[in-house]
């Protein structure tokens, strides 16, 4: 609001007064400096004026008696002189900080001057407890403004080091600012720096040292300037407070101090003041300040953008302002993104990825079975001399030798059947893996929907916090206007705490929500991310022919053969029955082996060739007329293995085999029959939620009318407070259950695109062309 009340200092446009039988009044306007937005407030201002002295006087403005000073000193003090010297000016109505500068100068005041502006209470130099001007034709309308209580209140919601002070430079010239500050500052734990300002560029190379800035400067800047003066802050990330205007919390400074009363509480002083001049009233004795009660504002989306540490017991004392939608994210996703993502980096795939590596080298190593064991070995040896000699040759003393051996299966039906077993086992753990990755996506979508579920909650929760402070407000002018009691106040006051909180764990379930995505995501968990909805920013084709897929359910005379196709097309791509099957082909492999190894020898191939490399020592000679054996000798043979009897563990096993493979058949029958009910399950479940988002739409375009016109009629008294607060809660839960009946519907069409094991979103448009005539094929003939 004090935005507004520093506009009324930008004076332009005058107004002319009309005839009237009552006295003429003429009030001249002092102002510093214009901005559009003036004529406006001005207009309102005329109207209270003429609403509350019109029965006294005819209130005259003259445009020459409207001037500005441009914030020049000596520019103000002429202005002030001229309208003293005008005969026709009655009351001089001044506004701005440098105007009030020049004019309280004065010791006396030969015409009436009501001061109005906001005042920094650290300049103001009236003794304590003084009440009014005290000086004839003189009185204030202060609404005191404090560095300190401001810069202490940041202090406690930030704790800063090395604080930037930004102000306006005139101000710096008619103000005693940096004493001020430095005396400030010694209560204050922390740094200052001055950055007095006339341009948004008078901020560069400014701020790198500093870690938060408090702003009171730029109130003349055009819009533009401020915007662009609040983003230069925004960009480098540095937490800004003010309480010099409601505008640059709408242009993302962060936290704003504003007072709370209303606009028209400011033009009624100044009328009635006005007023009093008139009447002939003693303005030295008029009370000079305005009780106020300020309130802080904090904007939710530069909170974001900067990455601000919110406090939540700071939230709770908090207005919350800005498009709380926009949350600043380092990444953005959409379904598909989220669904293309965990197939790259989730964990628990790349896990399960490494079980299919080790199935296949389980293949390669029982094909091993039948490659070639090649071994070589090299010995020397020593012996007892005596024995040596006594060996007549064939045990010298020292020798050398070494072999080569070779040993080859033939044929083992162990082996074959380990072969086939080891194939059927790293099909059936891909099919785990296929079944794990679809697993994975819809945990993803799960955690994707969940997200935006927690989003539409929180943004549902910050419209209910400013639709109820929009309440507050209208129950605080009706209690000012003696039309409504203080209980209806105190109850929107418990409302608004309640709404607050409700954002607070909005807040919270929305970063749980994050922190779960990033985890399924394989990203840091601190990463801030946000959540988009495809469904509400259709592109492409394949979208659109999604859902015509899925309207197909809604088709009563279509929907058993829908039912029953998907049914059977979600068994054909079960990768949990092909698992199980092929799981049941390995048993009965194994079954086989039992049976046909008691009939089926091993085979196998020897050879192994010995060659002795030195001969020394006594015995190394053989006996006169024996050549000896060769120094290099090889044999060959082939072993035949039948087992006859193994303690009858082949039955057994071929009994534990058998078992095994019916465990399995009925393992394959129970899924097949929770494949079926899951797939009727979730048929039911989108029909349900489709018409819940028809009917909740409904509800909530009906809730929302209702609400506004409750609010109207409770701003004429026409009903009282616990039909307005049922119509907000009606509204808001309506909203909710909307929010819920959609994302649950779309996440209800992945559970079944999961059950199909069929994914639209990662097939290409042809594949799903071609997918939806064949189910087009099939129920429609």
């Amino acid at each position: 609001m004090k935005n507004k009340v520093i506009l009324l200092i930008l004076l332009f446009s005058g107004f002319v007064g009309f005839g009237q039988k009552q006295k003429d009044f003429h009030i001249a306007i002092l102002g510093d400096k214009q901005i559009p937005e003036t004529v406006l407030l001005l207009k309102q201002l005329k109207e209270e004026i003429k609403s509350v002295v019109g029965q006294s006087a005819n209130i005259v403005f003259k445009d020459s008696f409207i001037l500005l000073n441009d914030l020049n000193l000596d520019k103000a003090k002429n202005n002030y002189e001229k309208m003293l010297e005008a005969k026709d000016v009655d009351l001089i109505l001044s506004f701005g900080s440098v105007n009030n500068f020049v004019i309280a100068k004065n010791k006396t005041f030969p015409k009436p001057v009501i001061l109005f502006g906001v005042i920094n209470a650290d300049f103001i130099t009236f003794p304590e407890g003084q009440k009014a001007s005290n000086t004839p034709n003189l009185t204030y309308i202060l609404t005191s403004q404090s560095y300190k209580r401001d810069l202490l209140q940041f202090k406690k919601i930030y704790p800063y080091q090395k604080i930037g002070i930004v102000l306006d430079e005139y101000l710096t010239e008619i103000y005693p600012v940096e004493n001020t500050l430095n005396k400030i500052f010694k209560e204050i734990d922390a740094e200052y720096v001055l950055i007095p300002i006339n341009q948004v560029s008078d901020l560069d190379g400014k701020l790198e040292s500093l870690d938060a800035v408090y702003l009171s400067g730029g109130i003349f800047f055009t819009k533009d300037e401020q915007i662009s003066l609040v983003k230069k802050l925004n960009e480098k990330k540095r937490p800004t407070f003010t309480s010099i205007g409601k505008h640059f919390a709408d242009c993302g400074i962060l936290l704003t101090s504003q007072p709370i009363n209303n606009l028209d509480q400011f033009f009624r002083r100044i009328a009635l003041y006005i007023e009093a001049a008139v009447n002939g009233d003693n303005l030295s004795q008029l009370p000079i300040y305005m009780d106020i009660e300020a309130k802080l504002s904090l904007n939710i989306e530069t909170a974001f953008q900067i990455n601000f540490p919110l406090k939540y017991s700071f939230l709770l004392q908090t207005n919350i302002v800005g498009n709380a939608n926009q949350l600043a994210s380092q990444k953005r996703y959409t379904l598909p993104d989220v669904m293309h993502q965990v197939l790259e980096q989730n964990l628990s795939l790349k896990a399960e990825q490494k079980n299919i590596e080790l199935a296949a080298q389980e293949v390669k190593l029982s094909k091993s079975e039948y490659l070639p064991n090649l071994s070589a070995s090299a010995s020397g040896t020593h012996i007892d001399p005596d024995l040596a000699e006594a060996s007549n040759g064939s045990n010298p003393e020292y020798s050398t030798s070494g072999n080569i051996k070779l040993e080859q299966i033939i044929f083992s039906e162990q082996a074959s059947a380990n072969i086939k077993i080891q194939k059927e086992l790293e099909k059936a753990t891909k099919e785990t893996y296929n079944s794990n990755e679809k697993n994975a996506i819809l945990d993803a979508g799960i955690a994707y929907y969940s997200a935006l579920i927690a989003k539409a909650n929180f943004l549902i929760s910050d419209e209910n916090l400013r639709v109820t402070r929009k309440n507050y407000e209208i129950a605080q002018q009706r209690y000012d206007a003696g039309q409504t009691g203080k209980s209806d106040v105190l109850r929107w006051k418990s409302e608004l705490a309640r709404a607050t909180q409700s954002i607070v764990n909005g807040y919270t379930s929305l970063n749980q929500s994050f922190n779960e995505l990033n985890q399924i995501l394989n990203n840091p968990i601190g990463l801030r991310i946000d959540v988009f909805n495809t469904e509400e920013n259709e592109v492409g084709q394949t979208k659109k022919d999604h859902k015509k897929f899925f309207n197909l359910v809604d088709d009563p005379f279509l929907r058993e053969k829908f039912t029953l196709f998907i049914e059977e097309l979600a068994i054909e791509n079960a990768h949990e029955l092909k698992a199980l099957q092929y799981n049941i082909s390995a048993t009965k492999r194994l079954e086989t082996l039992y049976q046909r190894s008691k009939f089926l020898p091993t085979v196998g191939l020897q050879g192994q060739y010995n060659h002795t490399f030195s001969r020394d020592g006594k015995g190394t000679n053989y006996p006169t007329g024996f050549a000896g054996p060769p120094d290099g000798y090889y044999n060959l043979g082939v072993q035949v293995n039948l087992p006859i009897f193994q303690k009858n563990q082949r039955n057994i096993n071929r009994q534990k085999s058998f078992i095994q493979r019916e465990q399995l058949n009925f393992q394959k029958d129970e899924t097949i029959v929770s494949i079926k009910k899951n797939v009727n399950d979730i048929i039911l479940s989108i029909l349900s939620q489709y018409s819940s988002i028809e009917l909740s739409q409904v509800s909530t375009e009906a809730a929302k009318e209702s609400l506004e016109l409750m609010q109207v009629a409770y701003s004429n008294g026409a009903i009282g407070i616990t039909s307005l607060i049922d119509s907000q809660q009606a509204y808001f839960q309506a909203q909710q259950q909307q929010a819920n009946a959609t994302y649950n519907f779309q996440l209800s069409i992945l559970q079944l695109e999961r059950i199909m094991s069929y994914f639209f979103i990662l097939h290409s448009e042809e594949e799903n062309q071609a997918f939806i005539s064949r189910v087009k094929e099939k129920i429609l003939r």
